[in-house]
């Protein structure tokens, strides 16, 4: 089996690239309170029942600007027969699946896989309908459908979309999913588990999924933690259409996850209206933390995932918590140098195609001063269905370089990839996992994973499991292949990662599958290179009148300070022949600032010798 990777990597300076990038981004923000709905305990809910799947026929629509552009594809691909290209060796160690076993019993199609384990080992499986715990050993605790979870909530007749996650601080877990498909009964529920064991007790939230009032419900969530706080992000369909031809707008939700351990009101701050150059921003996705969660800040990614090529990368970052006073919501519009693209569906042993959906990014975390992504897209140079995987490097700079790389294989077409953090936690260790689906005309769908080193290197596909037989679940349509996958780091474990990912069983369904991934790189628990002790540091943060620079040196210099907003302006510029040997201090004035967050760079013969960020609000 021949197999590429990394097919396209670049690294240069990314500034804003035009005028228009400079414009900044609009957004409105709405405050709610939601009140405990439930407290509930797993083991009095109903079992989850025996799974009857029934084919089913799509009901036929007109087709969207995206079904047009991907039968334009599909045509296009036949086409292309590009001659494969020579294999090129694995510069990263491949990783080893250890211990595996079968999970979910699907109830449908697609299969929304996501996933999360505690330092515990007790771990929590979701797919589209339902949700198992587990414990390392593949042992069943509970398993639950997803209207089961929240029958305290009343009428549950539509649930869907699962996201899970376990928080490393607080040693807990969180589910959240979708009820309903139109206005009249939007809800995103969201539950804290109160302990350490996800198959005993819950707290239970339901959250509104229309705040606007009009003809619309939410879709399509994905969520992250920092050290404070949950994110949520969905996006706003019209009624009576979907993702395809009824895309509104984007939310993010801000969440005191304090609150929802504890069984209090759950505050919240909403923002919405979030648009660029007068169009909305389409599927944001949080940033996960990689070794630890990080706040107060949060990061956010988007892309442009409708088109057929693009290099829009829009970073958003919201400022501060909830609980800590006003934030903002503040946009960076970056330029990859490998473009992403909509990609042609995939297609199976039995000539019957997949859908690949969008160009979205789909799973993003934050480590080290990096933003690491994935997402679907073309492979430009086999038209096939590969992983787009971008990096985003001295994010708190004000000029971040980009980077990015296609995964993709001359024999398999790759699509939903999710990655996680598996490395030491050293400053300069950026050794990661990434899951995502495969199929090929050769192989039943099935679920594989690469890692990639601390340099970025990545390894060789690894088959975790093999599918046993095509998806056919839908007649006279493109089969749904799923909208997800699940991986996570183990926290209390250097070099391991578990996930879940689908296959196609012998009966032509979905199934979940879970894998233990560890890595056989020889650095990976190996402390990285130490850096030098930062020169300086800035107090009080966030700031309001005045903000405190102190540094030391060692010898007499003569450096230049500059104080510069996020947008990349220069506010103000102090030349020095301040610094002294020993500490330094300098107080700049902050008053006349705008709410938002900054930069402190200290600048010794035009080179930049530490930047410091800080956050101003009144």
């Amino acid at each position: 089996m021949k197999y590429i990777y990394s097919i396209l990597l670049f690294l240069v300076p990314v500034l804003f690239a035009s005028a228009q990038d400079k414009q900044e981004l609009n957004y409105k923000v709405t405050e709610l309170t939601t009140p405990l709905a439930a407290t509930i305990n797993l083991a009095d809910l109903p079992d989850l029942p025996i799974a009857n799947i029934v084919q089913v026929k799509a009901a036929p629509s007109p087709l969207s600007d995206v079904q047009q552009k991907k039968l334009l594809l599909d045509r296009q691909r036949i086409l292309a027969n590009p001659t494969p290209n020579s294999n090129k060796k694995a510069s990263a160690d491949a990783p080893s699946v250890g211990r595996n076993f079968a999970a979910n019993i699907t109830q449908g199609t697609p299969n929304d896989n996501d996933f999360c384990i505690g330092n515990n080992g007790m771990m929590i499986s979701c797919v589209n309908t339902n949700m198992n715990v587990f414990n390392d050993t593949g042992k069943a605790i509970i398993a639950k459908t997803l209207s089961a979870f929240g029958v305290a909530l009343g009428s549950l007749n539509r649930t869907y979309d699962p996201r899970t996650i376990y928080d490393p601080l607080r040693d807990r877990f969180i589910l959240v999913y979708l009820q309903g498909s139109s206005s009249a009964d939007t809800r995103i529920i969201v539950g804290f588990s109160t302990t350490n064991d996800p198959s005993k007790t819950w707290n239970l939230y339901q959250i509104p999924g229309n705040i606007t009032g009009d003809s619309s419900w939410s879709d399509y969530p994905i969520i992250a933690l920092s050290k404070d706080e949950l994110f949520i992000t969905v996006n706003r369909l019209k009624d009576n259409t979907f993702w395809k031809n009824g895309f509104i707008e984007s939310y993010i939700w801000q969440v005191d996850k304090e609150k929802g351990y504890a069984g209090d009101s759950l505050p919240q701050r909403v923002y919405n209206n979030i648009t660029y150059n007068g169009k909305p921003v389409w599927s944001i996705c949080p940033a996960k933390g990689g070794s630890q969660l990080y706040g107060p800040e949060m990061f956010f990614l988007s892309h442009r995932p409708s088109d057929l090529s693009n290099d829009t990368v829009f970073v958003h970052t919201i400022s501060n918590t909830i609980k800590s006073g006003p934030a903002t919501l503040t946009t960076r519009v970056l330029r990859n140098p490998v473009p992403y693209g909509l990609q042609p569906n995939a297609i199976q042993p039995n000539g019957k195609k997949l859908q690949t959906n969008d160009a979205r990014v789909l799973s993003a975390m934050y480590e080290g001063g990096v933003i690491y992504y994935v997402g679907n897209t073309i492979d430009p140079v086999r038209f096939n269905p590969g992983i787009y995987f971008g990096r985003i490097h001295e994010i708190w700079s004000a000029t971040p370089r980009l980077e990015g790389s296609i995964i993709s294989s001359d024999t398999l077409d790759f699509g939903y990839p999710s990655i996680a953090y598996v490395g030491s936690g050293q400053n300069g260790d950026h050794s990661s996992m990434i899951t995502f689906s495969h199929v090929s005309p050769k192989y039943f769908p099935g679920t594989s994973v690469v890692y990639v080193d601390r340099k970025f290197n990545v390894s060789a596909p690894v088959f975790v499991k093999k599918g046993d037989g095509n998806i056919q679940l839908l007649f006279d349509s493109v089969e749904r292949w799923g909208d997800y996958t699940g991986i996570q780091k183990r926290y209390n474990e250097t070099g391991v990662a578990w996930l879940n990912g689908s296959f196609g069983n012998a009966n032509n369904q979905n199934r979940t599958w879970i894998a233990k991934i560890t890595s056989n790189d020889p650095l990976t628990s190996i402390a990285s290179v130490q850096t030098e002790k930062p020169l300086g540091k800035l107090y009080p943060n966030p700031a309001s009148e005045t903000i405190t620079l102190e540094f030391e040196m060692k010898e007499k210099k003569v450096l230049y300070i500059e104080l510069m907003s996020i947008d990349g302006k220069v506010r103000t510029m102090v030349g020095a022949d301040l610094a002294k040997p020993g500490l330094n201090q300098l107080h700049l004035n902050t008053a006349n600032l705008e709410n938002g967050i900054y930069f402190v760079n200290l600048i010794d013969n035009e080179k930049v010798i530490q930047s410091m960020r800080f956050v101003v609000y009144h």
